[in-house]
């Protein structure tokens, strides 16, 4: 699904994210676990870090359709593994790690709601004290487990870790290497988060050369575009 955009300015939980360009986009995936790219920014060349799985592989599956790219894809947590791996394939690929600051063991706690699949190693009203260990990586390490060395997307639906990941300069600093179209979810509607700390990164992002081109009704989920693709996609 193509998207006309416009400028806009969110204030959907009072986050005020503003888009700063404006681009052809298309949406791939379910209104829940959906997200806007870049119109006809894939090849089957391209490589996908996908962070965060859950219970929907829509996304994933919409952009290997369109352009049979690679996905790697990232999750710790048990129920989305058991979701995950019997849609494992060459073009899915599935690991069971998840983004972190550090190559590390953390403790994990699970959702309230055994329906639902999205816990955190925050604490927030939604989780229980129930508690699993999950082992998480760092971006370059996530690299490394893809056998990759190049990536042309990075999506990160990772509960709250977002904001240690993005706040670690090896991170930040791989990521102005690679200029990635990147797509982050921010949880700052948790306990241990707020707006101030989502424009934060929102700003240090845009001081690294990203781009917001397109935000969610809700305001929590965000991408950004590398102003070097940019320029050579208006050029």
């Amino acid at each position: 699904m193509v998207l006309n955009t416009m400028q806009r300015w969110w204030r959907t939980r009072g986050t005020d994210i503003y888009t700063d360009v404006q681009v052809p986009l298309e949406f791939h995936g379910s209104d829940y676990g959906g997200w806007a790219i870049a119109a006809d920014s894939l090849s089957a060349e391209s490589v996908v870090l996908s962070f965060g799985i859950g219970e929907d592989i829509t996304f994933d599956e919409g952009i290997i359709g369109k352009y049979s790219c690679t996905v790697h894809a990232f999750d710790p947590t048990p129920k989305a593994l058991a979701y995950v791996e019997p849609f494992a394939s060459v073009k899915l690929r599935v690991y069971p790690s998840g983004l972190g600051a550090k190559d590390e063991s953390r403790t994990f706690y699970l959702p309230r709601n055994p329906r639902h699949v999205s816990g955190s190693t925050s604490r927030s009203r939604h989780l229980r004290d129930e508690a699993v260990e999950v082992s998480l990586c760092t971006l370059d390490t996530a690299m490394r487990e893809a056998g990759v060395t190049r990536f042309d997307m990075l999506k990160m639906d990772i509960e709250g870790s977002e904001y240690e990941v993005l706040r670690d300069d090896k991170t930040m600093q791989i990521l102005e290497e690679q200029r990635p179209q990147l797509l982050v979810e921010f949880h700052h509607r948790f306990a241990s988060y707020s707006k101030a700390d989502t424009q934060e990164i929102v700003a240090r992002l845009r001081r690294a050369g990203f781009r917001v081109a397109w935000v969610s009704r809700r305001g929590e989920e965000v991408l950004f575009l590398p102003d070097k693709w940019i320029a050579r996609r208006t050029a």
